[in-house]
């Protein structure tokens, strides 16, 4: 496959991609807006404490990550070059927010309760602990690749 040809391919999938993480951004808000409405709606506050922590955590750290995917697929999308310095800024920002999302729900349902408490007896969700570490994993290969691309450009 020539150079140029591979550059529109990445281009038009870094649109594509651009365009669905802004949508699951903005869904991801949504969800937490309709979540947070039905809560408050069907019962009171201190019926559903945990879960309004947890809705009130996840929903938007998923949500800023999705936003932050798609100004990197937009950046894709207009340079062609995936291993830029903005694209592993934005990893590690997205990593970040995976890691302070696996302990917010528990730092909100203590704020809610007045003491200590815990959303399902742990203080850290493994479930998004271990995407921060991958994604942090990722976003220092994709430094290694921003190297070799300067050292290529460089070359030429």
């Amino acid at each position: 496959m020539k150079k140029v040809t591979a550059i529109e391919k990445i281009k038009e999938n870094s649109t594509g991609m651009t365009a669905l993480m802004a949508v699951l951004g903005l869904l991801c808000l949504a969800g937490t807006a309709l979540g947070l409405g039905d809560a408050v709606y069907h019962s009171s506050f201190s019926e559903k404490k945990e879960e309004m922590a947890q809705l009130l955590s996840t929903g938007p750290v998923f949500a800023a990550c999705a936003f932050i995917a798609a100004f990197v697929f937009s950046r894709i999308s207009r340079t062609g070059v995936p291993f830029t310095d903005t694209a592993v800024k934005g990893l590690k920002s997205i990593a970040y927010l995976f890691f302070a999302g696996s302990f917010l729900p528990n730092v909100l349902l203590s704020v809610f309760c007045g003491k200590y408490d815990t959303v399902n007896g742990s203080f850290i969700e493994v479930a998004m602990l271990v995407p921060s570490i991958l994604i942090f994993c990722i976003a220092e290969f994709f430094n290694y690749g921003v190297m070799l691309q300067k050292e290529s450009d460089e070359t030429l």
